[in-house]
């Protein structure tokens, strides 16, 4: 059963996310909505609750909170949905990051 409230997207994009005013950490965002998105920390120190700030690709920054977490697998909420224009623009970023990579090998 499917319990999502909204279509998930196969977008993916590079970014960083902050918990408070410490340290930034690199990840790659999944499954990004308008709602949210998911990551895998390898830090496995994030809890449900826990506030963070995101920037995935070159937008931020976007307030959040982790929903849950599931092997170091955080599901994550926007304090407010992203307009579908900054959906497309995340993948606008994410694809010329890709064509970049691709040139470099």
């Amino acid at each position: 059963m499917n319990l999502r409230r909204e279509a998930r997207y196969t977008l993916k994009s590079y970014g960083r996310y902050r918990r408070g005013h410490g340290r930034a950490y690199s990840v790659q965002f999944e499954d990004i909505s308008e709602f949210g998105c998911r990551f895998h920390d390898l830090i496995g120190r994030l809890a449900p609750g826990d506030r963070l700030t995101l920037r995935i690709g070159e937008f931020g920054p976007i307030g959040a909170h982790v929903k849950w977490n599931d092997r170091r697998i955080i599901g994550i909420e926007f304090d407010q949905p992203l307009h579908p224009a900054v959906l497309d623009h995340i993948n606008q970023f994410n694809q010329a990051e890709e064509s970049q990579i691709l040139r470099a090998e």
